[in-house]
């Protein structure tokens, strides 16, 4: 902000440069010693110009003012423009010098004044105010260049005579590298002191503020001018300084914002990567469970198998456990003899008595009616629901071979007679007995 701020005080003071300092009128003082000189490129110049200038004679003391002298080594008077008329010279012709008479503005007041030649025409021409007032023939070469050029006064190169010190004011001295229109010159008159109708013209090859920025000698000061067109400008100054700076920092958000953007696309570019791997995951995942949903029910079906073939195992666990219970209960018989009986609880440990005798002989006179019958779990389980009191009667009857018992009556049945009696008697006495 203090640079800007700066540069509005300085333009007010009347140090600017460029548009600002454009406004500021040159004030030269009334010594031979006062003026400004220097040696500008004239070549743009050598078929035609015009030289326009605002002009106030203050200083009254002198008969040749002269504000501009363009002076070459081969023509002093290659261009003169003086105050009052009295000297005005274009490639040393002066016939425009007769006009001197329309120069009528009052010392103190500022007047415009257009100086114009072509070569191609050979004529020169003076316009006051934006009028046209007269006309001059001019040889016909080309205008010399390399010479020198002196405001305030003749080049001192060439006289040092007080009668051509300046001693006032001049203001927007411009010189053009074409003859003017007098259209244009007649605008630039009619709009005022301030007018910029020129400034942009390509032809305007001698600038006013380059010539405020020359070495000057003496008493030559800057006149701030047209304050507040000045200070608009210098408005304007600052504003496009902010405007450069909005620039810059545009340009520099648009990076920022080509940089984001940049970002975004590869994030774009990213995310749209990754949302197609969730597709392919979330494709993989609903593959998957359909795959689980598909073991699911086939685990399903497997269990029911295995619960139905677990109730089948139950089932045949059952029917093996009762076919075990029935083969061991028939591996009972299967090496048992007829003294086995005496195990039975009514014979063992018990001493053997007449009925228990008669009980073992008499009770199978009824099987001589089964004769020739296979024997069947049927018929077993008729017999033993119905006439089977104990097991003793079953095992008991199943020989008449027991006469031998006879005399263990009134004897303990125990292990050792029990033994003896299923080693040594269970044999020949059994089928003897039997076919008896």
């Amino acid at each position: 902000m203090f640079p800007l701020f700066l540069v509005v005080i300085l333009c007010v003071v009347g140090h600017c440069t460029g548009s600002e300092r454009y406004y500021n009128a040159l004030h030269f003082g009334t010594s031979i010693n006062d003026y400004v000189l220097f040696n500008p490129d004239m070549s743009a110049f050598q078929e035609s110009l015009s030289v326009c200038a605002w002009i106030k004679r203050i200083y009254t003391g002198s008969s040749y003012p002269t504000v501009l002298n363009y002076r070459h080594s081969s023509s002093a008077r290659e261009i003169i423009i003086a105050a009052t008329g009295t000297d005005l010279e274009v490639l040393y012709d002066s016939d425009l010098e007769s006009y001197s008479s329309r120069f009528t503005t009052p010392a103190g007041r500022w007047f415009h004044l257009c100086l114009t030649w072509a070569k191609s025409t050979t004529t020169s021409k003076l316009y006051l105010d934006g009028v046209l007032v007269g006309t001059g023939s001019t040889t016909s070469r080309s205008l010399y260049t390399g010479g020198g050029l002196c405001l305030g006064r003749l080049h001192p190169s060439w006289s040092s005579s007080s009668n051509y010190v300046f001693g006032g004011e001049v203001f927007n001295l411009n010189m053009f590298s074409e003859e003017l229109s007098a259209t244009e010159i007649k605008k630039a008159a009619q709009e005022g002191l301030c007018s910029r109708s020129l400034q942009d013209l390509e032809s305007r090859v001698l600038k006013w503020e380059d010539i405020l920025a020359k070495p000057r000698s003496g008493s030559v000061t800057d006149v701030s001018i047209c304050a507040s067109i000045k200070k608009l400008y210098g408005e304007l100054n600052v504003t496009k300084v902010r405007l450069a700076t909005t620039e810059t920092e545009l340009d520099s958000t648009k990076e920022e914002l080509a940089a984001v953007n940049g970002n975004l696309n590869k994030t774009e570019i990213a995310l749209n990567s990754t949302l197609a791997k969730l597709g392919t995951i979330e494709e993989t995942l609903n593959s998957t469970l359909k795959e689980l949903q598909t073991t699911e029910e086939l685990l399903e079906t497997e269990i029911a198998q295995h619960n139905e073939t677990a109730e089948e195992l139950e089932t045949c666990s059952d029917k093996l456990f009762d076919t075990r219970s029935k083969l061991s209960a028939a591996r009972k018989f299967e090496n048992i003899s007829r003294w086995d009986v005496l195990y039975t609880e009514p014979y063992y440990n018990r001493v053997f008595t007449d009925d228990l005798y008669n009980q073992l002989t008499t009770s199978w006179t009824m099987l001589r009616k089964l004769v020739g019958v296979n024997i069947t779990d049927g018929v077993v389980s008729h017999f033993q629901k119905y006439h089977v009191e104990s097991m003793c009667d079953v095992l008991g009857e199943l020989s008449t071979g027991w006469e031998m018992l006879r005399q263990f009556v009134g004897v303990g049945m125990t292990d050792g007679l029990v033994d003896h009696f299923i080693e040594a008697h269970d044999g020949s006495e059994c089928e003897n007995n039997t076919e008896s």
